[in-house]
């Protein structure tokens, strides 16, 4: 049994779903609730019901209660590294909504300092526990597509939660406050998931971005990203604010030997097709699967599973910044007009 902090503002995204987590899991016996502006306590109190604990205003005053197993750190993008940054001074592992910062030099600091504090930095890219996501990788790893020759993605998101707020822009389409538009808050899912997939860090990024829309905002809402992997391997990503709801998601890894995809849109299911000796005739393989798979009460688990020491954190705090790295990577080569070497 654990006790965790949860640390969050208004505005703040996700809370309700992380406040979901902390009331249904059983590993979480007791939570403390930080909020330097005070207005979530009775939501946060409400969901969480009798595990909720304190209530602070700062992070001196959560740490004098008792250091936490896990912080679960969601804030608006601007304002999380100053409150992370205490915690992991006091040795406090962190799992922390992205981007966690304007600049992906601010996280370089979280993440050293998470290092030599012994202390667990995961960014919340929860993609990587879906069922279908492990399944490909596993499937990669053992050479069932051969030498990887090519990975594609598309995360495409709904322009109106951009048109119905003009005159007042949610935090997360403001440079300041979020350091950027759609790659930063949902493309950042599958720049981070090509990655894992392939198992390789993406060493250059050439990218052009625009405001699509036409809406008044300074940051982008559609961003085209090329990208070449360590391993040679190139990579492309479709990433913006384009539908009318919530639209098309998707991707596929080629190699020597075949292909393997997953069309998470419409239909929960993996396809692998391989010419290789080892599917003994039949080439082409589905996997389906039932429910909601992945979601933030399963990541919330893991990441607490790990900062227990009952298992591997899903995600490091180097392989965290080597995403956010890439993302500002995509946008330093829009702005340049080059492509941008890591």
């Amino acid at each position: 049994m654990a006790t965790v902090a949860f640390v969050t503002e208004a505005n703040a995204a996700h809370q309700a779903p992380y406040r979901n987590a902390i009331r249904d899991l059983d590993l979480v016996e007791h939570a403390e609730l930080l909020d330097p502006g005070g207005s979530t306590f009775e939501a946060s109190i409400n969901t969480i019901g009798d595990k909720a604990g304190g209530n602070h205003t700062s992070v001196d005053s959560l740490l004098q209660a008792g250091k936490p197993d896990m912080a679960i750190v969601t804030m608006i993008a601007a304002h999380a590294p100053d409150v992370i940054r205490p915690l992991l001074e006091a040795g406090v592992h962190v799992m922390a909504e992205k981007p966690s910062c304007v600049r992906a030099e601010d996280f370089a600091e979280l993440a050293s300092l998470a290092d030599k504090n012994g202390a667990h930095l995961m960014l919340a890219l929860s993609n990587r526990l879906r069922p279908d996501v492990q399944q490909a990788r596993s499937i990669i790893a053992d050479g069932g597509i051969g030498n990887l020759y090519a990975l594609r993605a598309v995360q495409v998101d709904d322009q109106t939660r951009i048109q119905k707020r003009l005159n007042d822009p949610d935090w997360t389409f403001q440079k300041n406050l979020a350091g950027g538009g759609h790659l930063s808050w949902l493309g950042i899912h599958r720049l981070d998931m090509l990655s894992y997939l392939a198992g390789d860090d993406i060493v250059e990024v050439s990218a052009m971005t625009s405001v699509a829309g036409g809406a008044p905002i300074d940051v982008e809402d559609l961003g085209i990203v090329t990208m070449r992997f360590a391993s040679g391997a190139l990579g492309t990503l479709f990433s913006g604010y384009l539908m009318d709801q919530k639209g098309h998601r998707g991707w596929t890894v080629y190699g020597s030997n075949g292909w393997v995809r997953g069309n998470e849109a419409e239909v929960e299911a993996l396809e692998w097709r391989s010419v290789s000796p080892e599917m003994s005739g039949s080439n082409n393989r589905r996997y389906e699967y039932s429910g909601q798979p992945g979601g933030y009460t399963p990541w919330v688990e893991r990441t607490l599973q790990a900062a227990l020491g009952e298992a591997p954190a899903p995600i490091t705090a180097a392989e965290s910044l080597q995403v956010l790295r890439v993302v500002h990577a995509a946008y330093a080569s829009a702005e340049s007009g080059s492509a941008i070497t890591l």
